[in-house]
């Protein structure tokens, strides 16, 4: 009997010790994670009616703020400028939780940050409500040329500064109206979330940065980069229109080959996996590590994007990398690869939020650059931007060119899956101000060259109307 009591006594120590590891293990190792998790509403959802920071734009426009109203609930979070930033700033609803900016920065605007909280010695005496403002890196004037250059397409457009990676514009459309969710009206906001979640057209997804579509000849300029950077600059492709022992073709199945600048402009694919198996897949996925395009770099915390350089379950083949075939990214990675080529090989994380200021507009905490590294050398980066200026003074790129800027860029298309179509540019292609990555998406996209021309047509206009903007500094506000 003694004997069983202890045995009984045993199990119980040890059922009590994994109860405690477990909780620990949720309270503090996976309390970030937890926190974190998409599906978690309650920390927003708990300061729905509380005193909240407002949201504002590098040139000053407010998007979101919160008044008070009469009412059972005291507080009503609006955006004043509708869908213009709602996959960006994201929305606050009672029983829906959060999105964007207001979920990954719920802390700071609702003042449980510790720097928020703590704003002068007088508020460790006197208990009030201190919230966090938060200042963008987007400018409003070229988030509104976004806008209008892709309007009634479906797609994304990501404008980036080089120089410092901050995002002057992210649209996506289809959109939502983020006023629709914040409402008081809860039988409202149910039937508009589920209406939402139920499209088909996904309004509720920001297609910039959570929206993967095969890249082909963007993704050259990676093995150009790669090529160049372990001494196969000088390589000549065999002229031919098929690559042995691979199923790739080019378009039309025509015979191409060449040195490099010649297999970028007519973006000949099996020159492209020829130098591919030269190069082999632990180069080329080196050199994607440093860009980034094997991490998610999403601005939403809900939009974590894994296996970029991989189709389906099965690792993609070093030649099939190499022309870009299978390769799927989102617009914010193209248009950081761009960002990276612009700034010599510089690597800059993209950024959309520049400060957290404090109730009387002071600097609570400053987002300065995050400077990555150097990827490739300045003179690799030199060589990639003068390929991408002969793309469209002379390739598949022609229509990206204007009359008093060098513009350097892409074209690509796609109709493995649902069909689209690339515009990507740097702008002025010698000192970069500009990287822009444009994405189109749907059905009426089935002609390759129509597609091209709208695409080029939309990313053309944005170029033209930023750079025209009064401020002689695109980043912000002289």
């Amino acid at each position: 009997m003694t004997r069983r009591i202890l045995h009984i006594g045993v199990g119980l120590l040890v059922i009590y010790v994994l109860l405690f590891v477990q909780l620990e293990l949720t309270q503090v190792v996976r309390a970030d994670a937890l926190r974190d998790h998409p599906q978690n509403i309650r920390g927003i959802t708990m300061v729905f009616d509380a005193p909240r920071g407002s949201i504002s734009t590098a040139d000053g426009e407010i998007v979101a703020e919160t008044v008070t109203v009469s009412g059972a609930r005291p507080r009503l979070r609006q955006y004043p400028y509708g869908s213009l930033y709602a996959h960006l700033v994201g929305f606050i609803s009672a029983e829906h939780g959060g999105g964007g900016l207001e979920r990954s920065h719920n802390d700071f605007l609702a003042g449980d940050d510790l720097g928020v909280r703590i704003q002068d010695k007088r508020d460790f005496f006197v208990d009030r409500a201190r919230t966090g403002q938060i200042k963008l890196s987007v400018r409003h004037d070229v988030q509104l040329v976004a806008r209008a250059a892709l309007a009634g397409h479906q797609g994304a457009a990501v404008v980036i500064n080089p120089a410092n990676g901050a995002v002057l514009a992210m649209w996506s459309a289809p959109h939502f109206n983020p006023n629709h969710l914040s409402s008081h009206d809860l039988v409202s906001v149910a039937d508009d979330f589920v209406a939402l979640k139920s499209d088909a057209e996904g309004p509720l997804v920001n297609r910039a940065d959570a929206q993967l579509a095969e890249v082909n000849a963007i993704f050259t300029l990676v093995t150009a980069a790669t090529a160049i950077e372990v001494g196969l600059s000088d390589f000549v492709a065999p002229q031919s229109d098929t690559v042995p022992t691979q199923t790739i073709k080019n378009d039309g199945n025509i015979t191409c080959g060449g040195d490099m600048a010649s297999l970028f402009i007519t973006y000949c694919r099996t020159g492209w996996a020829t130098i591919g198996l030269k190069l082999g897949g632990a180069n080329l996925r080196a050199i994607s590590e440093r860009f980034g395009l094997t991490e998610s770099i999403s601005t939403d915390l809900g939009n974590q994007l894994d296996g970029l350089l991989q189709s389906g379950e099965e690792p993609l083949s070093a030649p099939h990398v190499a022309a870009g075939i299978g390769v799927k990214l989102s617009p914010l990675h193209v248009a950081h690869l761009l960002a990276t080529v612009g700034n010599d090989g510089q690597r800059i994380r993209p950024h959309v939020v520049d400060q957290v200021q404090g109730h009387d507009g002071s600097v609570i905490r400053d987002f300065t650059p995050n400077n990555l590294g150097q990827v490739i050398a300045p003179d690799t980066a030199l060589t990639l931007r003068r390929m991408l200026a002969e793309n469209v003074e002379r390739g598949n790129a022609q229509g990206l060119a204007l009359k008093n800027v060098e513009v350097g860029g892409i074209l690509a298309s796609g109709f493995a899956e649902q069909p689209h179509v690339w515009a990507v540019a740097l702008a002025p292609v010698t000192q970069p101000e500009l990287a822009i990555a444009v994405l189109l998406e749907g059905d009426e996209l089935s002609d390759p060259h129509a597609a091209e021309t709208v695409v080029a047509s939309i990313t053309r206009s944005i170029i033209e109307a930023v750079l025209r903007l009064p401020s002689p500094n695109v980043e912000g506000t002289q």
